[in-house]
């Protein structure tokens, strides 16, 4: 038995073990972040550089300097934004880059939205933890960038992939569907440009980022979010689904998302309704989406392929997301959910020996050798922000100091 603060403790802790495994991989001669290292943690200097993984990195240290207040997290953010600032911002055509060699260079130039999405949270949030004004005049222009360029006027959201120029290309980085289809929109660009938005407001209070929040909050619950109360994945442009499958890690981790940026919006109305759908929406996973044990699931293909593997980003997003929708109506299962995934963690996804977490193990606890701790898509940012979100709501539940969790 363990109370809410004890919890607390244990999450603390493991936030810092992640931080100091990152703050490791500073590239303290070529700039930046090293951006692959092997299932035990071995850097490789040579490979390229992730521009969406240093967005996620600059992301982690400026939201971990906020809640810890340690002064190595903003030297570490300080010396990632100088990289991306450096190296990664298209001066021409604006926007930035996808990939850059070691040493800075581009290697592909491509404009997508998810990217820039995630360079505008970035940006926004070193913001709010260094005041440096610069940062966010850059997180504004890439905000007008994805308006002009992207924004489509006739079947709202945004068209994702553009070239160098801002031309339309096909959507290939993110379009993954199990039936090979290149599909133009997709619930993940869309819930990743909600959330930099949601930053983006907290940071400027700006009625234009504001309104296209709500935009983005309407058609999340009213186009991306089907009639099961779970996320449509694929899209045509006219927003037309066009995959059957279900992500529940998408779907719990955008129900915390979803309530952050209604939060940031004016519309009552419509924040309610949010509230109330991404409510459902977290008792959904919970029946359906959650092993004997707490893991949860990653994904239901066809209607009845389960892929029961836990991945490391879907345990530390569902672990916020039910506490997230415990702390609206007090529902114990939800709680008990949460503390599943927390579970889960420490036993199978933690590496005890060489730090971080296994990018995914089977349904026994068993690791997947040979998977990277680090490259483009495996990021700090999934697991360090949960324990920070996590560290943030448990501080703001002081009269529940005498709550206890099972199985901790």
């Amino acid at each position: 038995m363990l109370d809410l603060f004890k919890l607390k403790n244990s999450i603390t802790e493991e936030a810092t073990s992640i931080l100091d495994f990152w703050l490791s991989m500073q590239d303290k001669n070529l700039g930046g972040f090293y951006c692959y290292a092997d299932y035990t943690g071995n850097i490789d200097t040579e490979h390229e550089k992730s521009v969406l993984l240093h967005s996620r990195i600059l992301w982690t240290f400026s939201s971990a300097y906020r809640v810890l207040g340690d002064k190595r997290y903003l030297a570490a953010a300080e010396h990632c934004y100088k990289f991306m600032v450096d190296k990664a911002l298209d001066s021409l055509h604006g926007g930035v880059y996808w990939l850059l060699d070691k040493n800075g260079n581009v290697t592909d130039s491509q404009k997508h939205v998810y990217n820039q999405g995630f360079a505008i949270y970035a940006l926004s949030e070193y913001y709010l933890a260094s005041g440096a004004e610069d940062a966010l005049d850059v997180a504004m222009n890439l905000f007008s960038l994805v308006e002009e360029h992207a924004y489509d006027v006739t079947y709202g959201g945004y068209r994702e992939a553009f070239d160098k120029n801002w031309n339309p290309i096909e959507n290939q980085l993110v379009c993954d569907t199990a039936e090979g289809i290149l599909a133009e929109k997709s619930m993940n660009t869309h819930l990743h440009v909600l959330e930099a938005y949601t930053v983006l407001h907290q940071a400027t209070q700006n009625e234009l980022v504001e309104r296209k929040l709500s935009e983005l909050c309407k058609l999340m619950s009213e186009k991306v979010v089907d009639g099961t109360l779970h996320y449509g994945l694929f899209f045509t442009r006219d927003w037309r689904c066009v995959s059957g499958d279900v992500s529940y890690g998408h779907d719990i981790e955008g129900t915390w998302l979803m309530d952050e940026a209604a939060k940031q919006i004016h519309d009552k109305e419509l924040a309610n309704k949010v509230f109330e759908q991404s409510y459902d929406m977290a008792c959904i996973t919970s029946v359906e989406g959650v092993d004997r044990d707490g893991a949860v699931f990653n994904e239901l293909r066809e209607g009845h392929l389960l892929d029961s593997d836990r991945i490391w980003w879907v345990q530390a997003e569902a672990m916020v997301g039910f506490f997230n929708a415990y702390q609206k109506k007090n529902a114990v299962m939800l709680l008990d959910n949460a503390v599943g995934c927390w579970n889960i963690i420490q036993q199978q996804l933690k590496d005890k020996l060489n730090g971080e977490w296994y990018w995914k193990v089977k349904r026994n606890g068993q690791p997947y050798k040979g998977l990277p701790k680090v490259e483009p898509w495996k990021c700090p940012y999934h697991n360090g922000r949960a324990c920070l979100e996590m560290i943030k709501r448990i501080d703001l539940s002081k009269s529940q100091t005498t709550t206890e969790f099972k199985n901790v």
